[in-house]
């Protein structure tokens, strides 16, 4: 069967080239951002590689057992490491346990095979572990990691690897797939491929988790009452959050990476620039801000974000950096 990926077609053509006996390589490094698709290619490389009955050269039948075990991720020469739960880094113990897997022979397959994903979360130690594989990597071993960017990563690492960089569709692109292709409804579609940004697992994480979507929604329905709100109002609405069900450092990353993407279609709409905006839903609310916000505050605003993510990714207090990136929002009274 065809790889029935969305975009990425060079990729594809790349990996099928690789996947011909002599031209696979020991190590591949699959980058692009969250929900492009990176540990999808790499399952469809290792089905081309495995499977059964391919019906063409650098395909995959889809239904024999090799192909269905990789898709169940329960396939014997198929490792994949994730962070352990609990833990928000790749450990080197984890790299020296999945080393010793690499060693073995193959159960049934041409290659003993390791999928790493978000190995841009390694910890140095573990990253430095992973070079002993990469440098004298065991015979009929193959590693196959994904990241964000190959920039994330220690050279040392990226330059081992043979890099693939994935980019997303255009916004038309993702949208038409969706409906044409997914059934789904067109407003429905159009959103969902803007609101991804061309990232087709994003857009299809939303469209299968209502739940996720009402969370956006709401996240940005509450920034629209916070530029209206004086500063008490905007500790009370704190307050609130920290007494929510469940309130968690995750569930404060999601509310300021939902609202930085508010912010970048303001960017966007007040320098006129030809880029489709991520919540097209709030179009108007977007407008308003951009005509009474001037452009260097805007950059500030951004940056007040970027960095309350960075605050919480090295777990300084929750409350603490959402009370001071509120405090620091203008009072906009937009209606």
């Amino acid at each position: 069967m065809p790889w029935n990926i969305l975009g990425h077609e060079t990729a594809i053509s790349f990996l099928k080239n690789h996947s011909k006996p002599g031209n696979t390589r020991h190590a591949y490094l699959i980058t692009g951002p969250d929900g492009i698709g990176r540990e999808t290619l790499a399952l469809a490389f290792a089905k081309t590689l495995n499977c059964q009955n391919p019906p063409a050269e650098g395909e995959f039948c889809g239904k024999c057992l090799a192909c269905r075990q990789i898709d169940e991720q329960r396939y014997p020469d198929l490792m994949i490491l994730r962070i352990s739960e609990g833990s928000k880094d790749l450990k080197i113990d984890q790299i020296r346990e999945m080393q010793q897997t690499l060693a073995l022979a193959p159960y049934q397959s041409p290659y003993r095979m390791v999928l790493i994903p978000d190995f841009q979360h390694a910890t140095i130690g573990a990253s430095n572990a992973l070079l002993k594989s990469l440098e004298e990597p065991p015979s009929k071993a193959l590693l196959i990691l994904t990241a964000d960017a190959k920039e994330s990563l220690l050279e040392t690492i990226a330059s081992r690897c043979e890099v693939l960089r994935l980019r997303p569709s255009l916004v038309e692109t993702l949208e038409g797939f969706l409906l044409n292709d997914k059934a789904i409804v067109p407003a429905r579609a159009k959103r969902l491929a803007h609101l991804a940004g061309g990232r087709v697992g994003t857009a299809l994480r939303f469209d299968q988790n209502q739940d996720l979507l009402d969370a956006y929604d709401e996240a940005l329905t509450d920034l629209g009452d916070l530029l209206n709100s004086r500063l008490r109002e905007r500790l009370q609405f704190v307050e609130r959050l920290q007494q929510r069900k469940g309130a968690s450092r995750e569930q404060f990353v999601f509310l300021i990476a939902t609202w930085l993407t508010f912010w970048r279609d303001v960017m966007i709409r007040h320098e006129k620039a030809d880029i489709p905006l991520v919540n097209i839903d709030h179009e108007q609310r977007i407008n308003e801000t951009a005509q009474l916000i001037p452009s260097r505050q805007i950059e500030k605003i951004l940056k007040d974000h970027e960095k309350s993510l960075v605050n919480l990714d090295a777990n300084l207090n929750p409350r603490l950096v959402i009370e001071n990136l509120l405090l620091s929002l203008p009072l906009l009274m937009v209606v």
